[in-house]
């Protein structure tokens, strides 16, 4: 993605709580043809010997998993784009009337090679840490069902995990405005919408 280097997001810490707050991703890999297809999916972040892997599921019934598993000989690079909280920026914000409207947001671009999980006990442990990242409260229903019940929810999945090997975090949080204006833009998006409220926490939280 384009990436002036002021809009860079390099923190670790900060990527893994927007991560961690915007689980949702858009997992970008070839189909049978070789055309990109996407699937939505939540993915949660585990670290495993200084390496990145973001891990999630996806319905047996679709077909991206059977793709992306042939596939993976290759080493194919997949692409999972995290979007997090957005906003408009409006010029009255600044200083000088000579300026135009922008848009302040949060993404993070994660690429890597996939490894499919279809074990069933490596399945189950996998559910339990998006469940326990999610809501732990639930962990206990879902221990108590019915043992061919979770055999065929189970079945009906399969797990993956994506070796990041390379990663893209940016925070476009009007970085290249003076220190008064991003002090408007903050006050201004924090009397808005839920979504302009996170992009002026965002902005608190970087120290802008």
């Amino acid at each position: 993605m384009y990436q002036p280097a002021h809009f860079r997001l390099q923190d670790d810490a900060q990527i893994r709580h927007l991560l961690a707050t915007q689980p949702l991703a858009a997992v970008i890999g070839p189909d049978a043809a070789g055309q990109a297809f996407v699937s939505h999916l939540p993915l949660t972040l585990l670290e495993e010997g200084g390496q990145w892997l973001l891990e999630g599921h996806m319905a047996r019934a679709n077909p991206h998993w059977a793709w992306l598993s042939a596939q993976m000989a290759r080493q194919t690079e997949v692409l999972a784009v995290f979007s997090g909280p957005s906003a408009y920026v409006s010029p009255r914000h600044y200083e000088h009337e000579r300026n135009v409207p922008t848009w302040n947001y949060l993404a993070v671009h994660a690429y890597g090679t996939l490894d499919l999980v279809d074990e069933a006990p490596a399945k189950d442990a996998l559910l339990k840490r998006l469940i326990q990242q999610h809501e732990p409260g639930y962990a206990a229903q879902w221990r108590g069902l019915a043992e061919d019940f979770q055999s065929r929810l189970l079945a009906a999945i399969v797990g993956f995990r994506l070796r990041v090997t390379r990663l893209e975090a940016k925070a476009k949080l009007s970085q290249n405005r003076s220190a008064l204006e991003r002090q408007r833009i903050q006050a201004g998006l924090s009397e808005g919408s839920a979504s302009e409220q996170a992009v002026a926490q965002w902005m608190q939280r970087l120290g802008l």
